[in-house]
């Protein structure tokens, strides 16, 4: 016995029964978009009396221009041809629009006859959890962009010390010998050539760090090699004030992957710090950080390792939750490695994951190759 003839179709009034008493509004429509048939919950939804007239009257959903600029009337075609048409429109509420989900599918009579059945719901409250959401990541982004600014300030300071202790000291040197009475050309000309030198060093690190959280817009091919070196230039004068030995062995051939490059270069950055942190603390041996480069199937991994400090079994599962800290008492606010795994996962559509035993903290991640065929 073939399936189709074992299906029993209810009789009509259980059907007109199963609508009338359905929580959601259904219309059922004509070719010009006029109701032919509303349920008892078109009513409420629209704050109608019972006894107004709905059929004859063009459906209070579909508008006559949609969002895009189409005609409803495509919207028919499109089921029509395709069986059905899902999406979300603003209804004409009886005091305001209101967002609602929608489904339209062709149902044809015995006669050949095509009317539309159109199914939707009020999503007001999940639109508005949406937009809660979507607002209360923006504002962690915005909370984590500036504590990585106070970072980068830091670093520029770190960064500018020697240099204006270099400087300081020319201009000292310069004013002694003008006090003395026996300033040289040939002397003056060695020390400004040192201090030009040296102002031009602190130029390019303001260049450097003025590019370093450019915004992006669009994927670009970047040498991951190229984007750890970056953000290891940053961070080498903290690391070597802890005596940390830094090893990158890069490999021989670029690795190339697409990524919005700020956003990826914080990742990096990131997970650098979350290392230091822990090697700032005693370690059974000097301190390392290793990190790694390689390519795995179609996939790109930056692997980041350090000795420091492990990470325990009870605060591992939660050090991608939002504000969750263990470094109150240098100022952390637990949002850097959220964000991290937020633009790995959403952003690239790749993972970040973290590991900690046998002496060593691992982070990798992976990100997805486009391989031109």
């Amino acid at each position: 016995m073939l399936y189709t003839e074992s299906i029993v179709v209810p009789p009509a009034d259980k059907i007109l029964s199963m609508y009338e008493q359905s929580p959601w509004p259904v219309e059922l429509l004509d070719e010009c978009c006029n109701v032919l048939y509303a349920n008892p919950a078109y009513y409420r939804v629209f704050n109608l009396p019972e006894n107004e007239e709905v059929v004859g009257v063009p459906s209070r959903v579909l508008p006559e221009v949609l969002p895009d600029g189409r005609g409803r009337q495509s919207l028919l075609n499109q089921a029509r041809k395709e069986g059905y048409w899902k999406g979300e429109l603003q209804a004409a509420g009886a005091h305001s629009p209101f967002p609602v989900r929608l489904s339209l599918y062709p149902v044809t009579d015995q006669s050949g006859q095509t009317e539309y059945a159109l199914c939707y719901e009020d999503i007001r409250q999940e639109v508005e959890f949406r937009e809660s959401l979507t607002h209360r990541q923006s504002m962690i982004a915005i909370r984590n962009r500036q504590t990585q600014m106070g970072e980068l300030l830091s670093m520029i300071a770190h960064q500018w010390r020697q240099p204006l202790t270099v400087v300081s000291s020319l201009v000292g040197n310069i004013q002694l010998k003008v006090q003395l009475g026996g300033v040289e050309p040939a002397y003056l000309l060695v020390k400004l050539e040192r201090m030009a030198q040296t102002v031009q060093s602190l130029s390019e690190t303001i260049d450097s760090f003025r590019h370093f959280y450019a915004p992006t817009k669009y994927k670009t091919e970047e040498d991951l090699v190229v984007l750890v070196k970056r953000a290891l230039e940053l961070l080498t004068p903290s690391l070597h004030k802890l005596g940390a030995q830094v090893e990158f062995p890069a490999p021989e051939s670029p690795l190339k992957v697409p990524v919005f490059a700020g956003e990826f270069l914080q990742v990096v950055l990131e997970l650098i710090i979350n290392a230091r942190d822990a090697l700032s603390k005693e370690t059974p041996e000097g301190p390392i950080l290793r990190i790694s480069v390689y390519r795995e199937g179609e996939f790109a991994v930056l692997l980041v390792e350090n000795n420091g400090v492990a990470i325990s079994s009870e605060v591992l599962p939660h050090i991608y939750d939002p504000y969750y800290t263990t470094k109150e008492a240098i100022g952390g606010m637990g949002l850097g490695l959220y964000m991290g795994k937020l633009i790995i996962e959403n952003h690239h559509a790749g993972t970040l994951t973290a590991t900690s035993g046998d002496g060593w903290t691992r982070f990798c991640c992976r990100l997805p190759l486009e391989v031109a065929s």
